[in-house]
């Protein structure tokens, strides 16, 4: 476990380019999940890789996080893993929406939540 938490932590930070990816804070995952929607893309991806209980967290205009039995949006990822009183992880990263990917985007500004410039 530990192994695989370092790793995932690796590819938020890169200590060699000295540059920040991700501070891992968790507050992108806790304010948007009824507020974001699944590309063609990742409804394919998680088609193909036998991902039901992704699938079922989609409604049927493709917006995502929903509760599966009911439809209703949710307001964070359920998706979310907290690893500490100040950080979160993704706990789909190598299968995370195409959105989430993007974050942030020229529309924010290229900064996270915290204001944090992010390549």
């Amino acid at each position: 476990m530990l192994e695989s938490l370092k790793r995932m932590l690796k590819e938020y930070v890169d200590p060699e380019k000295n540059e920040i990816h991700c501070l891992c804070c968790g507050e992108c995952c806790e304010s948007f999940g009824g507020h974001l929607h699944a590309s063609e893309h990742d409804m394919e991806r998680w088609r193909r890789e036998g991902r039901e209980d992704l699938l079922s967290r989609v409604n049927r205009l493709g917006w995502i996080w929903v509760v599966p039995d009911t439809k209703e949006t949710q307001d964070r990822c359920p998706f979310i893993v907290k690893i500490s009183e100040q950080q979160s992880i993704c706990g789909i990263q190598e299968t995370k929406p195409d959105i989430c990917r993007a974050y942030p985007t020229l529309a924010h500004g290229r900064r996270c939540l915290r204001g944090v410039f992010l390549k």
